[in-house]
């Protein structure tokens, strides 16, 4: 659970141990007599018997029967090549040519704006890359312990010869111009001439010029010498950086010019902080010069880090704007702007069957007039068959009516010939929308294919040639299926199905329809009575399946996957060779792409010998085995114990035609308790259902689970793989039939060579379907801008894509060579996937990213599990920060490329950390000049000025960049209209909210990992978020990084209150601290309900703070002991570095020497922290060390506390002056947070172990009784404010419209389909005859009553033709809808067939 220490090994420690034959033999030890007889001195220190392999094996023929004799353990040990220490420094070391820019251009700003300049300041400009090199070369062999010793030694000479030569030509300029000494001079004569020589200062600036120019460009330079002197050391491969160059030429250029005109106010503040406090530097009082240097890191500290981070905002405006004019080109231009209203799809035949079917070359009868008179005739079957074969999917997925679906399709290709039966939307240039269907998906699946087909680079792709896929997908405990109980208990509809029907109504009708319950062309009840004999069985496996097919199961991945791939495959084969037979064709298709799931629980749930066996699991399995059973495969992990009590682990292979082991089902009453899933494998239920035995069973070398499960899931089932090609889909997915149309093409684009190697990973774009909701909607778009805009500009032309999981396909051969496709490290590779992309990148390998294919993506939909999964990808980024393939990466990249990879990958999340580090900072300094005023006034002017002129312009740049990719790629997809209400929901969602709030939450894991490690994997869930959330599992989650941080900031602002910093600058940090409280509350569904909700909230959460025991969700003291013990993992390197904490408390302990006088006892005692309660803590620890039943609460010490605190703080009020009592109080809070950083660390480590517990049980009891204090003071605030607007009449109808109106479908009335589903409750509330509360109990006729009802609530209204309700508004749907009856007649139903299974 503890983050590894920095010196373990990990798999990439002993995988590079194997990269040079040379070190590996005089690695390996041979095991001594001693050791093979299991004696247990074998690991003693007498490592003297031990003999290494190459003394013994002399000849290559001789090493492997000493292979069997090697000694693992102890040839492993101590074998580090690389130290991943829990520290920025890493960060530093790795990609310090970056932090070097933007130092020298801080520096280079200031000097420019700042009047008091002269040569020694500008030259001391030469000493900053010097001083990056030097920490360069020192990290880098203290983080190595693998470095050669002869690159040790040449690294350090080089060091010191060459790259600190700035330092001594800066030391000779400063010496010549302190008149040091004299410059010489020389007089001679050479050839009758006489000579005069003097070396001016003019000239020694001109050499250091000349010297710090060449230090600086070889700084610059990429760093890719083998330094380990290893056989096998990864190359990159080189690749054309021209474009890169250009547009991060174009970027820092944009970046310098808006540096240059903000720090301008950095530089009057310093020339005015140099007019009122430049003699103190000369003055004799001690106390002055520190004061001096504590203003000027308060003026200059935040605006740094607002320089250091303005670069990504500026870079996201620049790939926005590149982005878009891409995808213009890409995506066919102006053909792609008018298909998306349905224009121009006229020429969308003959573009499908050229250059995605590419039929095979046939001459036309004529090259002018309509497309059908142009194709031939095998060009006019094949696109009607294509084009059917669409439409039919779109209405087996309900997206289309029975009229639509009429009104969509083509005719045979003879009336098609003659122009006869072809839908409008392909028989003319419409200019109207009035052709395309009402469903927006089906709408947006017809476009999407046009845009494809559209696309300018499609290869050529014959399914006969095509390299053979395998598609991995891995699965634990996501939903398979859902099941009857999901969807209908015994008092009606659940809440999701309700949610469903309401979202999706017009695909429900659909499903009606197609099921009976809704007829056309007025046949209603005709359909209703036919419906009534359906078996309920079929009911609830067609209601189960809907459902199912519209959220994130995995059944809806293996769904699509199976039937678009098969269906696109036997399409485009069948067309470009018309000679293959059925069975033919099916066995090419099934012979080009295999699917694996790899679900490693399988044998835990489907075994009903274990405890762990999950009927509706098992059942779902078995259905979707028998449904796809000739396209998939099951892997996973199996263990067993042998005859001595030893664990073997075996991976496993079974599929359809795997016989069965253990039954599972051995009654007819237990296969009517399973789930709906089953219902598909009817006779075999009955018969007797059992757990299929395994195809293959391949013994594992231990355990298989080193990392976080998935990528270890993924790595145990790549074996099942076939071919050459892998396709990465999770399990929340989706595939299409008309994007599997180019899966030949995309395969084909693996043809591609560059520097003698094909592309190891290809990319495509993903459709986010979970856009359900508001907060569904804003991780939906964030999606949605990163797979499109944002990864079209990593591709081309920064070239920085890596891999990021689904849906991308990758080259088998490249990933097994380094390692899998995932890493799996835990805590280190949290973020397995990222590191397949590092890895290729590293050994010369290159990826590609292509649009015209795609598949589905879910994401998550609530609050919570959205910022769970930000969090978890924020916390692997801090992880890989630390490890050698990013450091190698930021030795190794040409400077463009690193650009790129740094500030779209760690760098995008190191840059949150310093824009929140600049609002607390902003605020700080606010705060400590505010203060300072009190003493001098004319202090407040320099702060005033930085304040006001650069925050609320980093502020809005913030916002600006945050939303222009989404709003670009809008732009170019669906139009000005679209874009302008997509910027409307934007603001009336308050995105800028969700994003400042998302911001914080990224810096604070990110840092927290960088800082102390321990990543762990966060299981978010991708269901509806309609559950309010309580207090207490809020704070929990949100008060160490947000609440507290917001109370902080309020604190610095109310001290500095009396400065004018502007209207601006107060608004924004006024929505910076709203958005870090309230956002939780303003998106947590049923928030504001009712007061009584908040009242009992608050009285649970008060019921937290006072238990002390269970688990983190019900105790206080357990939470807080978790925090701290967190820090844990932090570096030794934390006592050297100052803290943040340190020098905010050593600041404002200066500041009290302006208004104390300085030596008086006044002063040393304002200095003194509040130590009362730490002394008074000896007391109770001394008690719970000799006996734990004398341990004092926490509450009881947090009175005691404040009581302590509050008497020191009076007491020293009294006695100080009135105008040093807000510094003095700053300060005291100050020193309180740096003390309990330190205590947190003292408790955490344990310093010298038990001879020290006294210290340690003193500082975890003192900062607990600190920190309980203030969370519950904060705690009370929250309440107040909660309880204060939950009682504001109207205010919940008004959160929830705000919830859940964001981005409606077409045609969305909520009211009516409300109505409708709450008439089913009401009419499906009756108990079951026998009082039972279970729905298993009941008998087939009550279940399919209730199944019937809820149909026919939809009923018996015949819909409008679809020709003529095309343009029809979204009211005369709903009033369509409406006019149905409430509910059915229970006489009629019952008296309805049934069949009993």
């Amino acid at each position: 659970k503890h983050p590894a220490p920095a010196a373990a090994c990990n798999y990439d420690d002993w995988n590079e141990v194997f990269w040079d034959p040379v070190r590996l033999s005089r690695v390996l030890l041979l095991k001594t007599e001693d050791h093979e007889r299991g004696s247990r001195f074998s690991f003693s220190f007498f490592q003297s018997a031990r003999k290494q392999l190459h003394k013994v094996a002399r000849s290559p023929d001789q090493v492997w029967p000493h292979l069997f004799h090697v000694d693992w353990a102890a040839s492993l040990r101590h074998r580090k090549s690389h130290l991943e220490v829990h520290s920025l420094f890493l960060l530093l070391v790795g990609c310090y040519r970056i932090f070097l820019l933007h130092s020298l251009s801080f520096l280079a700003m200031i000097l420019v704006w700042t009047s008091k300049t002269d040569t020694v300041q500008w030259c001391s400009l030469g000493l900053v890359a010097p001083f990056w090199m030097w920490i360069y070369s020192i990290g880098f062999q203290a983080l190595t312990p693998a470095l050669a010793p002869r690159s040790r030694v040449k690294k350090l000479v080089k060091l010191i010869c060459f790259d600190s030569s700035p330092v001594l030509t800066f030391f000779l300029v400063y010496g010549s111009v302190e008149k040091w000494w004299k410059l010489p001079t020389s007089d001679f004569s050479l050839l009758g001439l006489n000579f005069h020589l003097e070396v001016s200062v003019e000239s020694l600036v001109l050499i250091h010029i000349i010297v710090s120019a060449l230090t600086f460009l070889t700084t610059l330079r990429a760093r890719r010498q083998n330094l380990y002197r290893w056989r096998f050391f990864p190359v990159m491969g080189n690749s054309w950086m021209a474009t890169s160059s250009i547009f991060w030429i174009i970027v820092m250029a944009a970046k310098v010019g808006l540096d240059f005109l903000v720090t301008q106010y950095v530089g009057w503040a310093l020339d005015h902080l140099w007019l009122l406090e430049g003699d103190y530097l000369t003055d004799p009082s001690w106390y002055k010069v520190p004061l001096f240097f504590a203003h000027f890191l308060l003026l200059t500290g935040a605006p740094a880090l607002c320089l250091f981070g303005s670069l990504p905002l500026v870079s996201n405006v620049a790939i926005s704007i590149v982005g878009f004019l891409r995808g213009l080109f890409i995506l066919g231009g102006l053909r792609s702007l008018c298909h998306r209203w349905g224009i121009g799809m006229s020429g969308l035949p003959l573009r499908l069957m050229t250059n995605v079917c590419q039929l095979p070359a046939e001459p036309r009868a004529q090259w002018m007039g309509r497309w059908w008179t142009r194709m031939t005739d095998r060009e006019l079957a094949g696109f009607v068959d294509v084009w059917n074969t669409f439409m039919a999917e779109l209405r087996r997925k309900d997206l289309l009516s029975d009229d639509e679906l009429r009104s969509l399709q083509c005719d045979d290709a003879e009336s098609v010939r003659q122009g006869l039966g072809i839908p409008k939307l392909l028989n003319m240039v419409n200019t109207f929308q009035a052709a395309l269907p009402l469903n927006t998906e089906a709408r947006r699946r017809i476009l999407t294919l046009a845009r494809a087909a559209n696309t300018t680079t499609l290869p050529d792709g014959q399914v006969k040639t095509m390299p053979h896929l395998s598609v991995l997908i891995p699965h634990y405990s996501e939903t398979i299926m859902f099941t009857r109980d999901d969807l209908i208990t015994r008092n009606g509809s659940t809440e999701m199905i309700r949610f469903l029907v309401q979202y999706y109504k017009d695909e429900f009708s659909n499903v009606a329809e197609r099921l009976g319950a809704r007829g056309s062309r007025g046949q209603g009840e005709h359909d209703l009575e036919r419906a009534r004999t359906v078996d309920s069985t079929d009911l609830e496996e067609t209601l189960c399946k809907w459902a199912s097919l519209r959220m994130q199961t995995l059944y809806r991945t293996i769904e699509g996957i199976c039937n678009a791939y098969k269906q696109a495959l036997h399409t485009v084969a069948k067309l470009q060779d018309a000679s293959l037979s059925a069975n033919e064709l099916d066995e090419v298709c099934r012979g080009k792409v295999t699917i694996v799931v790899a679900m490693q629980r399988y044998a835990l749930f489907a075994d009903p010998t274990k405890s762990t066996f999950n009927i509706q699991e098992a059942a779902a399995t078995e259905a979707m085995l028998q449904e796809f059973g000739k396209w998939i495969s099951i892997a996973y992990i199996d263990e067993e114990v042998d005859e001595d009590g030893v664990k073997r682990f075996f991976s496993c292979l079974i599929d359809a035609e795997c016989g069965y082991t253990r039954p599972i089902f051995n009654s007819r009453s237990s296969a009517a308790s399973a789930s709906s899933s089953a219902a598909a494998a009817g006779k075999a239920v009955a018969a007797g259902l059992a757990m299929r035995k395994p195809k293959y069973r391949i013994e594992l070398p231990g355990f298989p689970l080193l990392g976080h499960g998935k990528s270890d899931n993924q790595n145990c089932a790549v074996i099942y793989t076939r071919g050459e090609i892998l396709q990465m889909i999770d399990s929340n997915q989706e595939a299409y039939y008309e994007s599997a149309l180019f899966l030949p093409l995309a395969l084909q684009e693996f043809g591609e060579f560059r520097n003698g190697r094909r592309p190891g990973i290809l990319g495509f774009r993903e459709h986010i379907f979970s856009d359900i909701g508001l907060v569904g909607r804003l991780a939906a778009d964030s999606e949605f801008a990163f797979g499109t805009m944002l990864q079209r500009t990593m591709d081309w032309p920064l070239q920085a894509r890596l891999h990021y999981g689904h849906p991308d396909m990758m080259d088998k051969l490249q990933m097994v060579q380094q390692g899998g496709v995932s890493k799996a490290t835990r805590g280190l590779n949290l973020s397995e996937d990222i590191f397949a992309g590092m890895d290729l990148t590293l050994r010369g390998g290159w990826t590609k990213y292509k649009e015209y294919f795609h598949v589905g993506k879910g994401r998550d939909m609530g609050f919570i599990s959205v910022l769970g999964f930000h969090a978890k990808v924020s916390m692997g980024n801090g992880e890989q920060a630390l490890t050698r393939q990013w450091m190698r990466l930021g030795l190794s990249l040409p400077l463009p490329r690193l650009l790129g990879m740094f500030y779209l990958h760690t760098g995008f999340y190191l840059n949150q950390c310093l824009m929140n580090w600049a609002a607390k900072g902003f605020a700080f300094m606010v705060a400590c000049f505010g203060l300072a005023t009190i003493g001098n006034e004319a202090l407040a002017k320099p702060a005033e000025v930085v304040a006001s002129n650069y925050f609320g312009i980093l502020y809005l740049l913030f916002t600006v960049a945050a939303m222009g990719p989404l709003l670009c790629e809008v732009l170019l997809e669906q139009g000005f209209r679209a874009f302008l209400m997509n910027f409307a929901n934007h603001l009336a969602s308050l995105s800028p909210v969700f994003a400042a709030f998302q911001s914080k939450l990224l810096a604070f894991y990110f840092e927290n990992t960088v800082y102390y490690g321990g990543a762990s994997y966060i299981g978010t869930g991708r269901g509806l978020a309609t559950q309010r959330e309580a207090l207490v599992k809020l704070f929990r989650m949100f008060a160490p990084s947000h609440f507290n941080d917001a109370f902080e900031v309020s604190l610095f602002l109310f001290m500095g209150r009396m400065l004018g910093c502007g209207a601006f600058f107060w608004t924004c940090m006024c929505l910076a601290i709203f958005s870090w409280t309230m956002a939780p509350f303003l998106y947590n569904p049923r928030q504001y309900d009712s007061p009584l909700l908040v009242l009992k909230d608050f009285g649970q959460y008060m019921k937290w703070l006072i238990s002390t025991e269970g688990s983190e969700d019900k105790s206080w003291e357990v939470w807080a002991r978790k925090l701290q013990d967190v820090k844990k993992g932090s570096s030794v390197l934390w006592l050297f570095l100052p803290s943040r904490r340190f020098l905010c408390a050593l600041c404002t302990g200066i500041l009290i020497t302006q208004v104390l006088p300085s030596g008086s006892t006044a002063l040393y005692r304002a200095l003194t922290p509040p130590i009362w309660m730490l002394l008074f803590c000896l007391i109770p620890a001394i008690l719970e060390i000799y006996n734990q039943n004398l341990r004092v609460h926490t509450r009881w010490l947090a009175l005691v506390a404040v009581a302590l605190t509050s008497a020191e703080l009076i007491r020293q009020c009294v006695l100080e002056e009135a105008r040093a009592r807000p510094a003095m109080l700053l300060y005291k809070y100050m020193a309180v947070r740096c003390m309990l950083d330190w205590a947190d660390w003292v408790a955490a480590h344990e310093l010298f172990g038990c001879g020290c517990q006294i210290a340690h049980v003193t500082c975890r009891t003192w900062a607990f009784s600190m920190r309980w204090v203030r969370d519950f003071s904060v705690g009370v605030i929250l309440f107040l404010v909660m309880f204060l607007i939950s009682g504001i009449p109207g205010v919940h109808w008004l959160h929830e419209w705000f919830l859940h109106r964001a981005q409606p479908r077409e045609g969305d009335s909520v009211k009516g389909f409300r109505r409708r589903v709450r008439s089913f409750d009401e009419a499906g509330s009756s108990y079951p005859p026998d009082g039972s509360s279970s729905w298993r109990s009941w008998g087939p006729e009550q279940s399919n009553i209730q199944l019937q009802q809820f149909l026919e609530s939809f009923a018996q209204q015949p819909r409008r033709l679809a020709r003529t309700s095309m343009s029809a508004s979204a009211g005369s749907l709903q009033q369509t809808l409406d006019a149905a009856p409430a509910e059915a007649s229970p006489q009629r139903l019952t008296s309805a067939p049934t069949t009993v299974r």
